[in-house]
């Protein structure tokens, strides 16, 4: 049992020995992080995003007819997924072939639906040649892009372009064709007709081979 007049004593005798080892006045240092502690997880950037054409690409398009096809496309994130609510521009270029949207200027802004989707309306087309389309879309921290090719005629011909016709299908082929079986046919008529005698005598005609 200890007395009560060796209490006081005794308790001050035990702070000091547990403020030895930190020294009077000091604070326990903090503790050390282990390996086994679990640490911040730290944070990564966005990545990219995907633009998908899925129609309008190497389209042509007609000026004399003001038509156009209009440039639809589809954006996906990193694991193939449709990307939803994305900012979706287009832009046109600003100098020679190329033209303005319907409701003026060289840019169109829209946002892509549940299945990553967006299309931007048929253009006004306007200079003769090929140009180039810009998408862009965005979504957080996360970006893609893309460049799709159109090229404006003056012909009244729009949609997909046309590959290259075969020389069998090509009209002056077969223009050719039909010019040289008529003048063989000529020449045999001609030749048939030569080789025959007409004798003409009083009474009924008679041909001679």
């Amino acid at each position: 049992m200890i007395r009560a007049g060796i209490a006081h004593p005794l308790c001050v005798f035990l702070a000091i020995l547990l403020a030895a080892p930190y020294g009077f006045g000091q604070t326990p240092p903090a503790p050390v992080a282990s390996a086994a502690m679990p640490s911040a997880v730290p944070t990564t950037s966005g990545t990219r995003l995907t633009i998908g054409i899925l129609e309008g690409s190497n389209a042509v398009n007609s000026i004399s007819l003001v038509s156009s096809v209009a440039l639809a496309i589809e954006v996906k994130d990193s694991n193939d997924y449709p990307v939803e609510d994305a900012s979706v521009t287009f832009t046109l270029p600003v100098q020679g072939p190329g033209g303005v949207f319907p409701q003026g200027g060289g840019t169109f802004s829209t946002r892509s639906d549940a299945r990553g989707q967006a299309i931007a309306p048929a253009i006004v087309p306007a200079g003769v040649g090929k140009f180039r389309i810009v998408v862009t879309a965005t979504a957080g921290d996360r970006k893609g892009e893309a460049v799709v090719s159109q090229t404006n005629s003056e012909g009244s011909y729009f949609g997909p372009a046309l590959p290259p016709r075969a020389w069998y299908k090509r009209k002056i082929f077969w223009a050719l064709a039909g010019g040289a079986v008529a003048a063989i046919i000529v020449v045999v008529v001609l030749h048939n007709s030569s080789s025959k005698t007409v004798v003409v005598t009083p009474g009924t005609p008679v041909i001679v081979p």
